[in-house]
């Protein structure tokens, strides 16, 4: 054959494969990058030994012990790329990221190929954020060269029959997408969510990927605002919230979302100071 078709389920390979064989050369064309999640940057948490994400506000302290967040089909891509629509969503509607504006995705049939947004996991898959400084390489694959602008994935609620699989290797995530653990002054609390929506999240600066060396990206969650009250000046209780204080935790939770090229892994923008 003279010429290549690369189709959605090959990103998926490529994922897999070359997690596992990171001296591999990219094919033609492709680039490799590393997919990284962190929560703080380096020098930015303040728990006890590095260990956890502490906030205090007033007489308030909030100690988040673990982060754990079901995701799926997650992608990059290209500048006014319209990517494909995901046929298996669970309906989730885009979400806006604090880096940018949520982008439609295409309302017309979804494309066999999809090069301007290579998928590179199609999950579900759980994803656990260290909570000291830093970032952690969750996986690697490969991805057509060239310029990327956005970071896409999906929140994700495992449930039926597709993800059986998942809850055989899970079982207590069934309508479970986020579980957060630690201590409301002092009492252990457990935060589940089925919070389920796609997040588009702008990367701040577009990302060159070549066919020479690894371009990582970082995934960061900014867990340290999760139960801030609007004004940022009270925490709210994690412990059997009411429904309004619910709906607070998760939009903090969908606004938190930022992504970055990161070749240093420590968490925070090679391009920039700050978020």
């Amino acid at each position: 054959m003279s010429q290549v078709t690369w189709r959605p389920i090959a990103w998926l390979l490529a994922a897999g494969a070359f997690a596992c064989s990171s001296g591999s050369t990219a094919p033609e064309g492709m680039g490799r990058i590393a997919f990284q999640i962190a929560t703080t940057g380096t020098g930015s948490s303040n728990g006890p030994a590095a260990a956890d994400v502490v906030v205090s506000r007033g007489g308030n302290v909030v100690a988040i012990e673990q982060v754990q967040l079901v995701a799926r089909k997650i992608r990059l891509s290209r500048l006014d790329a319209a990517c494909a629509e995901d046929e298996d969503d669970d309906d989730a509607p885009v979400a806006s990221s604090a880096a940018g504006q949520a982008h439609d995705s295409d309302d017309g049939e979804a494309e066999d190929d999809d090069e301007d947004c290579p998928v590179l996991k199609l999950g579900p898959l759980l994803l656990e954020p260290p909570l000291n400084d830093g970032a952690e390489t969750s996986f690697t694959a490969f991805v057509p060269v060239g310029t990327y602008t956005r970071l896409q994935l999906q929140i994700h609620k495992p449930r039926g029959s597709k993800d059986l699989a998942f809850l055989a290797a899970h079982p207590d995530f069934a309508d479970v997408s986020i579980r957060v653990k630690g201590t409301f002054n002092g009492a252990p609390f457990t935060f589940d969510t089925d919070l389920t929506e796609e997040e588009h999240v702008v990367l701040p600066t577009p990302v060159a990927v070549t066919a020479e060396g690894t371009t990582a990206f970082t995934l960061l969650l900014d867990v340290r605002g999760w139960f801030l009250d609007q004004s940022g000046t009270a925490l709210l209780s994690p412990i059997a919230p009411s429904d309004a204080i619910r709906h607070l935790i998760e939009h903090n939770i969908s606004s938190s979302f930022h992504a970055f090229r990161d070749d240093d892994h420590d968490g925070d923008d090679d391009d920039h100071d700050g978020h």
